[in-house]
């Protein structure tokens, strides 16, 4: 298993809820356990988050709308 996939799976398996709005990626992307050592390293979602979905997990929204050429 590479790194990026393990990375990834472990961050699924603490944050992904399937029955809570958006991809897992998105979910990822807004965890705000700035302690966690993976933190940097988290998945960062293809497309922009919607603002309902950065909203819901109230997250500040210039701060997770992935940067442009990132």
């Amino acid at each position: 298993m590479s790194l990026r996939k393990a990375i990834n799976q472990m961050c699924k398996s603490c944050i992904h809820d399937p029955l809570s709005a958006g991809t897992w990626r998105q979910q990822v992307f807004l965890c705000s356990v700035k302690s966690c050592p993976l933190w940097e390293l988290r998945a960062k979602p293809t497309r922009p988050i919607p603002l309902t979905i950065i909203t819901q997990y109230r997250a500040e929204n210039d701060e997770f709308q992935p940067k442009e050429g990132a």
